[in-house]
């Protein structure tokens, strides 16, 4: 297939496009909701296409101690996910997510009313991810009427680590390079294209020291403070050693220090909240370890006086992974993207905890991330660009029909 041919359909399904993408916004589904309608909606589409749907109930717990397991923030429904499978083994899977940010404050239109105005749609989810994930179904339903050779089309819980959609739904899927339809957060477009994830770990540590003894009855604050062990400072001194060590490739960031009870009295607690970011062959796991390691080196303070430590990691983690921009996936999607706009693409990779990990970590296949104009993430007013959509259409039906023949 040419581009002129793969813009010739991607323009002649706008109609299709905007329909569809009108129908999975005006069902809403925000982060902790089924979104069993929108599913729903989408299976309906894909099913008149030929698409053989399934849908799932998926449950986090089985995955707790999935290495790739990011636990997600306290859920009220049991999300559904869907995964439309064409005729033949397809060795190409199109995903995007389907849970939303939940309305905010501020929308100038009903947010699960589609708004079109100056060539922009607005609507909750328009961008982040019910529009890449139209386009996805859209480019798939193209490529099965026009060849018959489509692509897997997955619709996921991917918001909050993933482990309610993406990871349940890949781990079980079949092998196969995948293409992650949502906009890039740096708000480029078709302009670049996600080729990495950046690994992430939110810490939770906690040390605790002790008091020396009152030299005054019933006046803690007449203990020396040179008697005691001080777990401010004790937890500092643990973060500053892992810095210039093992983890000195890594990026540290302190962001919340809780610590002491009051003005002279020896801070016998102290817990603080630790982001590190990393990139390579470094996990979610060996950092943990390395600040264990780092604990457990600290000295005694004189006998019987030990600091306490203890670091866990109960909010976001993410392991790293990358498609290489030499890789034929990646080759073949940026020759896509340059017949349909006339650009090359550049690479994204400072994203953090991007889905596209999971293809890569769990099935050792590719993954890229591509996605159109939009704006306004994670607040009101959300928009894309309904050209930019279509093209992106375009682009997918163009890269879907040449890995098909390949």
């Amino acid at each position: 297939m040419d581009p002129r041919r793969a813009l010739e359909l991607a323009e002649g399904a706008r109609g299709e496009l905007l329909a569809l993408l009108k129908d999975l916004i005006a069902a809403p589904s925000p982060y902790g909701a089924s979104g069993r309608e929108a599913q729903e909606r989408l299976g309906a589409y894909l099913k008149r296409n030929g698409f053989a749907v399934e849908t799932t109930e998926d449950s986090w717990e089985p995955l707790r101690d999935h290495p790739e397991f990011s636990p997600p923030p306290p859920e009220i429904e049991s999300p559904v996910n869907l995964v439309a499978t064409p005729p033949g083994a397809p060795p190409l899977t199109f995903f995007a997510h389907v849970d939303t940010e939940a309305p905010s404050a501020g929308w100038t239109s009903p947010p699960t009313e589609v708004t079109v105005r100056d060539g922009r749609l607005y609507g909750l989810g328009a961008a982040d991810d019910k529009g890449g994930l139209a386009a996805a179904a859209v480019a798939g339903a193209l490529l099965a009427r026009d060849s018959g050779k489509a692509p897997r089309v997955a619709s996921v819980h991917g918001k909050g680590g993933g482990a309610r959609g993406t990871l349940p739904v890949v781990a079980r899927m079949a092998a196969g390079d995948s293409i992650y339809v949502h906009p890039p957060e740096n708000g480029a477009g078709l302009g670049v294209l996600k080729s990495a994830s950046r690994g992430v770990v939110d810490l939770h540590l906690r040390v605790i020291g002790w008091s020396g003894r009152p030299r005054e009855i019933g006046t803690p604050e007449s203990a020396p403070f040179a008697e005691g062990g001080d777990a401010l400072e004790a937890c500092l001194r643990w973060i500053e050693r892992v810095r210039p060590g093992e983890l000195s490739d890594c990026e540290i960031n302190l962001g919340r220090l809780v610590a002491g009870d009051a003005a002279g009295l020896t801070p016998v607690r102290c817990e603080a909240e630790v982001r590190v970011l990393f990139r390579g062959k470094k996990t979610v796991h060996g950092v943990l370890e390395a600040f264990r390691r780092a604990a457990a080196d600290q000295p005694a303070q004189g006998p019987g006086r030990c600091f306490g430590f203890e670091v866990t990691a109960p909010g976001l983690r993410a392991n790293p992974a990358e498609t290489v921009w030499n890789d034929a996936l990646a080759v073949e999607l940026r020759s896509a993207v340059a017949g349909i706009t006339g650009c090359q693409p550049v690479p994204y990779a400072d994203h953090l905890a991007s889905d596209i990990r999971f293809p890569i970590r769990l099935r050792g296949a590719a993954a890229l991330g591509i996605g159109s104009l939009g704006g306004n993430f994670y607040g009101p007013d959300e928009w894309v660009d309904l050209d930019d959509l279509v093209r992106l259409v375009a682009v997918l039906v163009l890269f879907g029909a040449r890995r098909a023949d390949s």
